[in-house]
């Protein structure tokens, strides 16, 4: 907080109408920047102007959305387990997806050619639904590939 002093009138005038002795009052843009720089770091994160993490985020959140809304219409029709294993596929699905997006972004940077471990994933996937029992397999392979539907709506529609 800045103060000013007008010599000839000798009096003490502040840019806001804080008094100067309330050691309290924090401005807000400080108290942003020092207090809470996650939510700085998160609107860094979100105001980026970048096609293809735009891209990226948009198909994250729709399969979010997708997958959440499938979950629970399985979990009320079908069963418990059933809904279960369709989101824990649909989040190795986005994960899959993220590592895809990953090692595409990184084309030309550092690599020539696209990673293979995201392959990994799915393969894990069929192994730990088959070694649990509250998991099952195909619903568990079904949310997987979530992330396709949300895929055509997304380019569908442009």
């Amino acid at each position: 907080m800045f103060t000013t002093v007008d010599s000839n009138e000798k009096t003490i005038k502040h840019p806001t109408k804080r008094d100067a002795d309330n050691s309290l009052d924090i401005d807000n843009s400080s108290f942003i920047e020092d207090k809470l720089p996650i939510i700085k770091q998160l609107s860094q994160f979100l105001e980026v102007s970048d096609d293809f993490f735009s891209l990226q985020l948009a198909l994250y959140c729709l399969t979010l959305f997708l997958s959440i809304v499938i979950t629970i219409v399985s979990c009320i029709f079908i069963n418990f387990s059933f809904g279960l294993s369709v989101f824990i596929g649909s989040i190795i699905g986005i994960l899959y997806l993220r590592l895809l997006a990953k090692s595409i972004g990184n084309l030309g940077k550092t690599s020539t050619g696209i990673s293979k471990v995201q392959l990994l994933l799915p393969v894990c996937l069929f192994i730990f639904a088959s070694r649990n029992e509250l998991i099952e397999i195909l619903p568990s392979i079904i949310g997987f590939f979530l992330f396709k539907p949300a895929m055509f709506y997304y380019f569908s529609r442009s």
